[in-house]
């Protein structure tokens, strides 16, 4: 992804034009060297999540992910929660509005909390298939070689024959 020249946003707020190099996925906006240091050092801002501006998805995959947080009814609201009597994400406010009363209601936090550990023997799962596959694959090989060595011992008897 090319990079397009992005100024600090804290430094821009105070008329000084200093070029970006890191960017807060919290704050949404970039941060020259200085503003990083800084924003590590301030308490509130501590658990940020920063990232360096060249490791920036495209703004169109920015804009769909915020899309897919969004709660559809409720644009300023994030979806929370999952539904799955009704199959449907939703905020605070609906599940309040519309599925007080239904019986299966997640919250997506603790949903991707149990996949991750649900998922977390599936490296040493996908190793062993990929073992297996890797001896299947051994195995064809060779008996590939035996076919073909019966075949051109029965084309010799076959020779002789005639």
């Amino acid at each position: 992804m090319s990079v397009s020249k992005q100024l600090c946003g804290p430094c821009l707020q105070e008329t000084i034009e200093t070029d970006g190099v890191s960017y807060c996925t919290v704050c949404e906006e970039p941060l020259c060297e200085k503003c990083k240091l800084d924003h590590g050092r301030r308490k509130v801002l501590k658990h940020h999540k920063l990232c360096d501006l060249t490791d920036l998805p495209p703004k169109e995959i920015n804009d769909l992910l915020k899309s897919l947080h969004a709660c559809p009814n409720h644009e300023k609201e994030e979806v929370v929660y999952l539904c799955k009597d009704h199959d449907v994400t939703c905020c605070n406010k609906c599940a309040m509005a519309d599925h007080r009363k239904c019986e299966e209601i997640k919250q997506l936090s603790d949903i991707l909390h149990n996949i991750k550990m649900d998922c977390s023997g599936l490296k040493s799962v996908l190793r062993e298939m990929q073992q297996n596959c890797e001896s299947l694959l051994e195995h064809e090989r060779k008996h590939e070689e035996l076919i073909a060595e019966s075949e051109r011992k029965a084309m010799l008897l076959l020779q002789d024959v005639k």
